[in-house]
């Protein structure tokens, strides 16, 4: 066997032994990376710069392995580039770099992580639309890529892109920061909050017009805790007690305040306390603090109907009380469990809610499951399968009665394949399947389960 092949044998022996748990889901637009509990990454979803970070430009409609490495500290995604922060400070860039996006002193489209420079003392990292923001250890604040609506410095001074990381602000107090659409916020340690370029629509939460050449205080609070408003002209915000904030652009009603009239200043959307918000492009969510799930705005037409209804005020998703966190994209949505279950529903006729399928969902449908598979799951002799490794056809043997059924999990828990046992075949077609590692599960009528590992090439 190949050292490759036997690489990819003991890597699938460690992922059987850890727990495929989902701890925290990011995406922008329809790209998608979900970060498991043994550290592992999977990414998905559209990839034609090479966003995905996978080293192809394909996009995914299924999730592909991104990272083994438990060493990502957070992903985070643009409009068609990508950046993370690494547990050693460092941060790495990734997909479209026409207008600098990727920070590293060029305009080369990347479709692989490069780490920005050598510096090893960033703490946070957020990509918006066409820029990317990123916090340093000592406070102050720095960004790259697009520059034209002054969301990195004053647009009438300085240059129109920002190929590598340039100091936005003298200040040495940033606490959080947030690359919005054309925009960008900072929230500082007294819980202020900041904003600076395209105030279209009033998307920066104040009265000014046009391009806010510098940071201005977003009204005269000091509460603000987090800010949500990566790809949309439409901005929500949570204090520290809990309430829900929203401004600019209220088409569809994505405020939530019941009406679709845009807000240039924060309005508080009802009296409800909250623990998670997420701005999609046309639609927003909540998770409440009694973990109920809430969306609102629009996901516009799928598959030429509504499938989800235009909404003003948040409606709440299902009656499970068990959400923990939240991620919206164009017209897809995204929610964890306690349990730490992945849960997606919206537009999926191009297969970016991941599951495999096409077939666009109202409600949410499990993506991702959180199994503990142990190696020793597999140690049985009741069944052989053979070749393994396998690229077209997998053949079993063994005392399996005829209709017993089998299904082909993937190492995140997604059935990719199911079917019925036929004896007088007694193989399995694998040859539309992605390289890389399954498990074979075949359930007799007796009630017996049988388990065992391969590889597809």
């Amino acid at each position: 066997m190949s050292q490759k092949l036997l690489f990819i044998f003991l890597l699938f022996s460690y992922a059987l032994t850890a727990q495929n748990c989902v701890e925290s889901v990011t995406c922008s637009d329809d790209t998608v990376s979900v970060l498991l509990s043994d550290g592992t990454i999977y990414n998905w979803g559209q990839n034609g710069y090479g966003q995905l970070g996978i080293g192809t430009a394909t996009s995914e409609d299924s999730p592909v392995l991104f990272s083994t490495q438990s060493d990502w500290e957070v992903l985070t995604y643009g409009r068609l580039h990508s950046a993370g922060l690494k547990n050693d400070g460092t941060i790495w860039s990734w997909g479209n770099n026409d207008l600098g996006q990727l920070g590293n002193g060029t305009n080369t489209t990347s479709n692989t992580p490069a780490p920005i420079g050598n510096e090893n003392d960033w703490i946070s990292i957020s990509a918006g639309n066409l820029h990317s923001v990123a916090l340093k250890s000592d406070g102050t604040l720095w960004g790259w890529g697009n520059n034209q609506a002054s969301e990195l410095l004053d647009f009438s001074i300085y240059p129109a892109t920002f190929t590598a990381p340039v100091q936005m602000s003298t200040d040495t107090d940033w606490d959080k920061i947030y690359a919005g659409y054309f925009r960008t916020f900072g929230i500082k340690n007294d819980g202020t909050l900041w904003g600076r370029g395209n105030n279209s629509y009033g998307a920066i939460g104040t009265v000014m017009q046009g391009f806010i050449n510098d940071f201005t205080q977003v009204g005269s609070d000091a509460d603000w805790v987090k800010v949500s408003g990566a790809r949309s002209r439409h901005t929500l915000a949570l204090k520290s007690n809990g309430t829900l904030w929203a401004w600019g652009n209220n088409e569809n009603g994505k405020l939530g305040d019941g009406t679709i009239i845009n807000r240039p200043t924060p309005i508080q959307i009802g009296t409800s306390q909250w623990k998670d918000i997420a701005a999609g492009v046309v639609h927003s969510l909540g998770i409440k603090a009694d973990g109920t799930l809430w969306q609102w705005g629009s996901y516009g037409w799928i598959e030429g109907q509504l499938l989800i209804p235009n909404n003003s005020s948040p409606v709440q998703v299902g009656t499970d009380t068990d959400w923990k966190s939240i991620a919206a994209g164009y017209s897809i949505s995204f929610a964890v469990k306690e349990d730490n279950t992945l849960w997606g529903w919206g537009f999926n006729t191009l297969g970016w809610l991941g599951n495999g399928s096409t077939v666009s969902t109202a409600n949410p449908v499990l993506i991702i499951d959180c199994t503990n598979l142990s190696t020793s799951d597999f140690e049985n002799n009741e069944i052989s399968i053979y070749p393994n490794p396998t690229e077209n056809y997998l053949n079993w043997s063994g005392n399996i009665t005829e209709g017993s059924s089998y299904e082909i999990i993937n190492t995140i828990g997604q059935k990719i394949i199911t079917g019925t046992i036929d004896l007088n075949k007694k193989e399995i077609n694998v040859a539309t399947i992605p390289t890389g590692m399954y498990v074979l599960m075949i359930q007799t009528k007796e009630g017996n389960l049988y388990q065992q590992k391969f590889l597809k090439k």
